[in-house]
């Protein structure tokens, strides 16, 4: 009788998965016990793969984390080392006015605590936002041009090298006052 050699495929690991969900939607441990059931112990012990916990139990937490349990389940641990994406398949947003490109520099699954983008605006340029919520910070640092950044009924100047932060839970606009391009970065902090 031959022996059999293979072992059996181990329960995957969910543990940073989980961990990465909690921080997405910046939860503490005790919190997200609170929310799903599950005490902190257990969770810590679950993000750290020191645990192989029932279906159940992912599934309360995947419920307290509004993310489907199959995701969770179907996540690898190392599968992605980098994420490459070409010019073109980066997603780009454009203004009303066609004259204000942003390219999302930021991962689509970040979008609701941070964003990311590079930018350009040409002579005239306007791009017009809503209100982004209680606390929403702006950072713009301007590698080329000139930016007219006008928050509520105040407006500052940014110019080549400058870094301009300013709230964002009031409508705002930024505008391309100058003869050239405008260039530069944006960070959005929700």
């Amino acid at each position: 009788m031959q022996a059999n050699n293979t072992t059996p495929e181990s329960p995957p690991k969910v543990g940073q998965e989980i961990q990465r969900l909690r921080l997405q939607h910046s939860l503490t441990l005790d919190q997200l016990a609170s929310k799903s059931g599950v005490s902190k112990s257990i969770l810590s012990q679950i993000e750290r793969d020191r645990s192989n916990p029932t279906l159940a139990t992912i599934w309360r937490i995947t419920k307290a984390l509004e993310s489907p349990l199959e995701d969770v389940l179907a996540a690898k641990e190392g599968t992605k080392c980098f994420e490459k994406l070409s010019q073109n398949a980066t997603p780009e947003v454009i203004s009303e006015d066609s004259h204000f490109r942003l390219r999302i520099l930021g991962t689509l699954n970040s979008v609701s605590t941070v964003q990311w983008y590079e930018f350009t605006a040409e002579s005239g340029a306007e791009l017009v936002s809503e209100a982004h919520g209680t606390g929403s910070l702006e950072s713009i640092t301007l590698c080329t041009g000139h930016l007219s950044v006008i928050v509520g009924e105040e407006t500052q100047d940014v110019c080549t090298g400058e870094t301009l932060r300013f709230r964002t839970d009031v409508p705002h606009r930024l505008k391309n006052e100058g003869e050239e391009v405008a260039h530069g970065f944006m960070v959005n902090l929700l």
